[in-house]
């Protein structure tokens, strides 16, 4: 019954919670705060679906976890495409040997959440593994959840091979070497400056990711643009509502990720030259996130079509102001 001697505890959104327990069991001393924003955490992408919810937006990047490991210096590799059957050997393997590893997941076969809505890609970490009298059973490290959580590898196995929302084949990610090799100022001074770049200037920036194809200020104006079309959708309640839900709830520590941006910014302050109010304008900016938030959640509640029309030009005129803000304020970043 392998399972490592692991400390865990919930935390604001998963990928970072998952770096920062990484960051525990390796001895590497960041915060939450802190791996999400070493990892170019923040993002912005406008996504349109094919089934309902039609549209999503997401706070953060697709390459969190990648550019943490690339920031600080420590190797690691990203696994993908293979049969699960090879892939679960291989972390049993990492396991055995003493090494937690983070996969990406659907969130809809954590059968422990309990929820209808497909969610990807859902990052954890595997620390363990038992066999029990009905199969396998997979020990897993969920930021929602301060209690290891214990779920049948069958189910493992649909979570990882989901092709809902992003399609996933069995991606994870294992720690080579878990030595730090680059400096907090170095990695610091680079993830500020590439998270402004590619929010301004997309086309500038060296990153990129195969889950959110657009990033940046760009997507703020296109979602504020398309806003008051959302009533015309097959199911406007449920897209408006799962929009509140991504800038307020689902992992995002609220305001769509940049509290803990901002929180990460206080903590580069100490080593980095930042624009004095930085931490304090991205609370705002945070605030201001929140605040359409709550129109959001009271346009998807209201039986009024007159009045939910009313509602989403009022978010789309908020939106657009807040993306004004944030271009700002990255213009401001980048020039340190």
């Amino acid at each position: 019954m392998p399972r490592l001697d692991f400390d865990h505890e919930t935390g604001a959104h998963c990928g970072s919670t998952s770096l920062r327990d990484l960051s525990t069991y390796y001895d590497w001393g960041f915060d939450e705060p802190t791996c999400f924003g070493l990892g170019e955490g923040l993002g912005f992408s406008y996504l349109e679906l094919p089934t309902s919810p039609h549209r999503a937006i997401f706070g953060r990047t697709g390459w969190l976890e990648r550019a943490f490991f690339e920031n600080c210096g420590i190797e690691h590799t990203i696994h993908e495409g293979e049969a699960f059957e090879e892939a679960w050997a291989a972390i049993k393997e990492r396991i055995d040997d003493g090494d937690p590893v983070m996969i990406f997941a659907d969130l809809y076969y954590l059968d422990y959440y309990g929820t209808d809505t497909h969610f990807a890609p859902h990052s954890l970490l595997v620390v363990g593994y038992d066999d029990g009298e009905d199969g396998e059973y997979v020990h897993l490290a969920d930021s929602e959840f301060a209690e290891i959580q214990r779920l049948p590898t069958d189910r493992l196995r649909e979570a990882l091979t989901s092709t809902h929302v992003v399609p996933l084949q069995c991606r994870y990610l294992t720690v080579d070497d878990p030595t730090v090799t680059v400096g907090f100022e170095e990695a610091a001074k680079k993830a500020i400056r590439e998270t402004a770049t590619y929010m301004l200037d997309p086309a500038e920036s060296y990153r990129e990711s195969k889950y959110f194809s657009g990033q940046g200020v760009g997507e703020i104006e296109a979602f504020a643009a398309d806003l008051p079309e959302w009533s015309e959708l097959p199911d406007p309640s449920w897209t408006i509502r799962f929009a509140y839900q991504n800038i307020e709830r689902r992992g995002t520590g609220g305001g769509a990720f940049r509290r803990l941006f901002a929180d990460f910014l206080e903590t580069a302050s100490e080593v980095v030259s930042l624009p004095e109010d930085a931490a304090e304008e991205m609370t705002g900016i945070a605030d201001d996130w929140t605040e359409l938030a709550g129109v959001l959640r009271e346009a998807s509640e209201t039986e009024s079509e007159a009045d939910r029309q009313s509602l989403l030009w009022e978010a789309s005129e908020q939106a657009g102001a807040v993306g004004q803000r944030e271009a700002a304020l990255y213009r401001r970043l980048r020039e340190q």
